[in-house]
């Protein structure tokens, strides 16, 4: 979930969960409906193919359906609502745009293997486990507002147009400040490497949001972003998501994460492949690494590029321009020329 500006124009997150072709942009069912990263599927063929395979499903939840009946490595719904004002959007009287990003080749999709160990929790971590189980929604909420923890009024004016219940936030705003020690950051890091069960993962995932000065939990919440488990990447999502808003653009060294970041751009987990072009364009710091990345798997970025929606392309294009030093704008076919000749010049 994203707030458009500081005026009330808002931009809910429908769904997720996998891609690289210029994008394609249709009419569909609620507004425009733009397909990235397809390769052999046409758009066309692919939107009725969903409708054929789920009738009566809103569009969407139709990852599922890519993955599980049509044969996508992975895929990743993003619904855009636009509204202008908080009225508009209680009223229904709202602009939607739909992006469907497709990933067809099982071999760019590389999720991390998942631990075989339980590892003992702490009785802070614990409680923090029993809200995970019973109530994901509302640490995923406090995790991503977790920088907004003493501006209520901040909090309010990003929850209460989507109808949120905050009421629980302060609770798990203090149980997450409780785990803030040095022993708490490598529990996480142990669990997150090692651990099998899910839960114990995901709140790993939420107290790193206490770390973000070591590098070494960057590089866990990208590695936690390609875990099989939606509800564990979700976790780790929303931590980089919270950082991001918040203007943590400190430099980060990223040799360590090379294998995971190199996953998400080729299509490993695309729910978070635009947080992660923001989080590298904030904190590499320094260009050879990205523009290695880049150079081994450009075809989601470029296709990115090429997307005609605005908010879907922008993270792709501030990425290059910061590790190039140029600026092409949306045009992927300069971009790609540029990547060229970038080979030529190492």
């Amino acid at each position: 979930m994203a707030i458009l500006r500081s005026i009330p124009r808002v931009a809910i997150l429908l769904a997720v969960t996998a891609s690289p072709g210029v994008g394609q942009v249709l009419e569909g069912p609620e507004g425009p409906v733009e397909f990235i990263g397809l390769e052999r599927w046409k758009a066309s063929a692919l939107l009725e193919a969903i409708r054929e395979t789920a009738p009566g499903q809103p569009l969407h939840a139709c990852s599922a359906t890519m993955k599980y009946e049509l044969g996508f490595a992975d895929a990743a719904v993003v619904g855009w609502v636009d509204a202008d004002s908080p009225e508009d959007f209680l009223s229904g009287d709202l602009e939607r745009y739909t992006v469907i990003i497709g990933i067809e080749d099982r071999a760019r999709v590389r999720y991390r293997t998942v631990g075989t160990e339980t590892i003992h929790l702490p009785e802070s971590w614990q409680a923090l486990k029993s809200v995970a189980e019973e109530d994901l929604r509302t640490l995923q909420l406090a995790t991503g507002m977790f920088h907004l923890r003493d501006d209520p009024e901040s909090v309010r004016q990003r929850t209460e147009v989507f109808g949120l219940d905050t009421s629980g936030l302060p609770r798990v705003w203090t149980m997450i400040e409780a785990v803030d020690s040095e022993q708490d950051r490598l529990l996480a890091h142990a669990i997150l490497a090692r651990d099998a069960s899910w839960s114990s993962r995901a709140i790993a995932a939420s107290v790193l949001v206490n770390f973000s000065d070591h590098d070494a939990a960057w590089h866990d919440l990208v590695s936690a972003a390609i875990d099989p488990e939606d509800r564990v990447k979700g976790s780790a999502h929303g931590v980089l998501e919270a950082w991001i808003r918040a203007g943590e653009s400190r430099a980060v060294r990223w040799d360590a994460a090379r294998a995971q970041l190199l996953a998400v751009l080729d299509g490993t987990s695309p729910y978070v492949f635009r947080t992660v072009l923001d989080v590298l364009a904030a904190t590499a710091s320094e260009t050879t690494l990205a523009k290695q990345l880049i150079r081994e798997a450009p075809d989601l970025l470029l296709a990115h590029v090429g997307a005609q929606h605005e908010i879907t392309r922008q993270p792709a294009i501030d990425l290059l321009k910061a590790v190039s030093g140029e600026d092409f704008g949306a045009d992927s076919e300069a971009w790609a020329e540029w990547l060229e000749g970038s080979l030529d010049d190492s």
